[in-house]
């Protein structure tokens, strides 16, 4: 048995003998890559040393702090220093695994480096530190399940470098899942940092050549590379190696706002980038340092994931996102039933779901909690080769799913699905229930636009009597059948024209104009319904007037019965309060609408008119919303109407409940029992949630999906541009208006219109739910507030007052440790 391998030796390229990370470095280094040399305590070494303590044998029950006081053999210390002389006198200690840096997976963190190692004992605390990671709690995790058997590794000893910047690069962009970009993340001092998200790095899109063959692509690289997006931040402290090992210190005034790499240099890496992934044979995510005399090293590659299979079978996969920000508060059970109905007239496909799908419906509510079923989209999503999936597509589904989405360079759709989705929408003549067409859904839009005003007037008159009231509210659930043929399109459209555009622009290297190019033009009604808030805060406007013309919103407008402004004056004093604290919203608006007006009208032809219909969609997705609930408005007073009557609260029946009573089948008494015990589920409900304790964002079968909590950097997708660093303050309901103050990070589960108003008063917004055209994403960007959705668990994860960087375009956030570093 060999108990030490040098980087160098034939052997250390076998990853069953050294590991993943060293076979890859040994691999790069064979090829005259730069790579630092270094020494292997490889894996049959390090199986025997753990065998012989009876460590194996009990996997499940070993304590790493017993591991890490262990000793290990002083015969292969002893050869091991005396083989580090030549290489310096202070190391980087690595795990090696055997399954680590993968195809499948990366392991990525999840066993135990350390840096800045002398060659006394801190070299044996290091390695046991190493070989101690294999017992974790985070190792069984991430192998999601608990065999009794360890994985395999080896340790890895290498030079230290002492970098002047560091960080990592992805030779395609994981954000979007574009190949056609590269990203590069830069920070001064230690890569660690950077690696374990302590930093905020600049961050730099650099385009790359299409796919060709490798010497035709070598080539283009010298040639094709462009940087088409550069975000500097500021660093105030760097990590660096002291006596004491890695530690933080304050970066030289002079360098705090330069970038950590210039072009030249940025460039450069990038060309080593592309021939490490020709060399390894697959898109790589490469950690790398800058030495002092301008040469980078590579300190670590790994394959970017992309052997994962999309999944596609399965049991049925149920989401609160974009159904979540309709209904941010419990539902009601006739609310919730009467819409679940209306909406699976438009989005509900019996026949392909019991055919292709699994069988369940289309929707279903848990804990009082409306769930999407969005297994179909795991079957109508496609990636075209080097392009990004379709993005509202992805936001659906979870978090881990979405990755390996990306992370493939092509995935044709289940056309199975497809063409049975388009067969029964035949069969049914569903044409007739939609507007579909490009250019004749914003005419239809008026038709209904129309009809509201023409009947809504009528229909706000209450009912003298329960069936009168009764309908009454049929009549308003025509209206919204109507509504909800012409929305479904629209969302579709806006969705399907915002990605094509940003595409488009980015394609021609104009990604800089997407932030005032992909807006309304004209100011929408819910930043008009925000400026009217303004002057009623500042007294410019009587509240019976602001309430004639705007009472109609709730914070969860959706449900027929949440509290509208109207009946609920103490909530808009608050988020008049709020608003007023802020620059008016009006002469923003109007900048903005200037801004997007002259991008448009620069550009021709084809593209000009993308844009300009993109411009349309955005305004009629967020127009729409401010009129449905006008009627949603006048259909709950009727409902409540029907309670007044009755004395039965009618809300916590299912509706086809409420029909069996409104034509005696169901007495009043036993409706009345049963929505009593609803009730008290309900408000059950209601204090489980202000505990904390929300319903899972995602639910496979009958069981809660348990998404990572991510810890000091936390990704998401970003939706609306910029940076911004404040403190933390989670928010339950728009209720809570006072507690914000200003510049703090907004942080919530989801936010509807009526959370609105606390933009202007936030510096930041952060959401568990939502999409790039979700409500709070779009008045996020007609307020320029850097906005992020889509992170797993963070209400929970983050505390008031905590200090946070947020990164809008990104989709990061770094929580900022309460630390005093000292002066280099």
């Amino acid at each position: 048995m060999q108990t030490l391998i040098s980087l160098q030796q034939p052997k250390a390229m076998d990853p069953s003998v050294v590991g993943g990370k060293a076979a890859v470095l040994a691999r790069l280094h064979r090829a005259g890559f730069p790579v630092a040399d270094g020494v292997v305590i490889p894996v049959s070494t390090i199986r025997h040393f753990m065998d012989g303590r009876g460590w194996l044998e009990r996997v499940a029950t070993v304590d790493c702090k017993e591991v890490e006081g262990s000793k290990f053999d002083a015969d292969v210390l002893g050869e091991l220093r005396t083989r580090l002389v030549p290489l310096g006198n202070r190391f980087v200690v690595r795990s090696s695994g055997v399954e680590e840096d993968g195809a499948e997976a990366s392991w990525a963190g999840q066993f135990e480096s350390v840096v800045g190692v002398g060659v006394c004992d801190s070299l044996e605390r290091a390695i046991m530190a190493c070989i101690a990671s294999v017992f974790n709690e985070r190792i069984r995790k991430y192998r999601k399940n608990d065999s009794g058997t360890a994985p395999e590794m080896a340790v890895l000893i290498q030079p230290l470098i002492e970098p002047v910047c560091a960080g990592v690069m992805f030779t395609i962009n994981p954000l979007t899942g574009s190949w056609r970009e590269m990203t590069v993340e830069a920070a001064w001092g230690q890569a660690a940092a950077v690696v374990q998200g302590e930093v905020v790095p600049d961050f730099h899109v650099v385009r790359r050549p299409r796919q060709s063959p490798r010497v035709i692509r070598r080539a283009m690289a010298r040639v094709q590379l462009e940087v088409v997006e550069d975000m500097i931040r500021t660093q105030d402290t760097q990590w660096v190696v002291g006596p004491n090992g890695l530690g933080e210190v304050n970066v030289d005034a002079a360098r705090r706002d330069a970038p950590k790499l210039r072009h030249q240099q940025l460039l450069r890496l990038c060309r080593l980038g592309l021939r490490i992934e020709s060399c390894l044979g697959s898109p790589q995510d490469v950690e790398w340092a800058l030495r002092s005399d301008g040469t980078f090293v590579v300190l670590q590659s790994r394959p970017v994931t992309t052997g994962r299979r999309v999944r596609r079978v399965g049991p049925t996969l149920w989401s609160r996102r974009f159904i979540g920000e309709r209904w941010t508060e419990p539902a009601t059970p006739l609310g919730w039933s009467i819409m679940r109905g209306l909406l699976d007239e438009f989005i509900g496909y019996p026949q392909t779901a019991s055919k292709l799908l699994g069988g369940d419906p289309s929707m279903q509510m848990v804990r009082f909690a409306p769930y999407m079923n969005v297994t179909v989209f795991r079957h109508l999503a496609f990636k075209l080769p080097g392009s990004p999936p379709p993005q509202f597509m992805m936001e659906l589904l979870p978090t881990e799913e979405q990755r390996a989405w990306r992370r493939r360079h092509a995935q044709t759709p289940d056309f199975r699905v497809y063409a049975s989705l388009l067969l029964e929408s035949l069969r049914d003549g569903r044409w007739h229930r939609f507007s579909p067409g490009l250019w004749s859904n914003p005419r239809e839009w008026g038709d209904v636009l129309d009809a509201f005003e023409q009947q809504l007037p009528r229909l706000s008159a209450i009912g003298e009597t329960v069936e009168d009231a009764l309908d009454r509210s049929d009549r308003c659930k025509a209206l919204a059948r109507r509504y909800i043929g012409v929305h479904v399109c629209s969302l579709l459209w806006a969705n399907l024209l915002h990605q094509l555009s940003s595409a488009a622009l980015s394609a021609i290297g104009k990604s800089s104009l997407i932030k005032d190019a992909l807006r309304p033009v004209e100011e929408s009604w819910t930043v008009k319904t925000n400026h009217a808030l303004w002057k009623l805060g500042r007294g410019q406007m009587s509240m019976e007037a602001f309430l004639k013309r705007y009472g109609h919103r709730a914070s969860s407008s959706w449900e027929l019965f949440s509290p509208r402004w109207a009946e609920s004056e103490g909530a808009v004093w608050a988020l008049a309060e709020a608003a007023a604290q802020h620059e008016d919203p009006h002469r923003l608006a109007v900048k903005q609408s200037a801004r997007a007006r002259a991008v448009q009208q620069s550009l021709s032809g084809w593209l000009g008119r993308l844009v300009s219909h993109t411009q349309v969609y955005l305004a009629l997705r967020e127009n729409q919303r401010f009129h449905f609930d006008k009627l949603l408005y006048v259909w709950g007073k009727q409902l409540k109407r029907v309670e007044a009557l009755t004395g039965v609260q009618v809300r916590f029946l299912q509706c086809n409940e409420l029909d069996r009573m409104r034509c005696g089948e169901l007495s009043e008494s036993k409706a009345d029992a049963l929505a009593e015990k609803r009730c008290m589920a309900w408000v059950a409900e209601i204090e489980r949630r202000k505990n904390g304790d929300e319903p899972p964002n995602f639910l496979v079968g009958a069981e809660a999906l348990a998404e990572e909590v991510q810890g000091i950097r936390m990704q998401g997708v970003g939706v609306s541009p910029g940076v911004v660093t404040g403190k933390v303050r989670i928010l339950r309901s728009p209720t809570e208006a006072e507690r914000l103050r200003t510049g703090e990070i907004l942080v919530a589960r989801a936010t509807d219109p009526g959370w609105t108003p606390l933009f202007m008063k936030a510096g930041g917004l952060v959401m568990e739910l939502g999409g790039m055209l979700s409500h709070g994403a779009v008045v996020a960007r007609e307020y320029e507030l850097p906005a992020i959705v889509n992170i797993p668990g963070v209400t929970g994860a983050l505390q008031d007052g905590q200090t946070v960087t947020l990164d809008g375009s990104q989709g990061a956030v770094w929580l900022i440790p309460d630390t005093d570093p000292v002066d280099a």
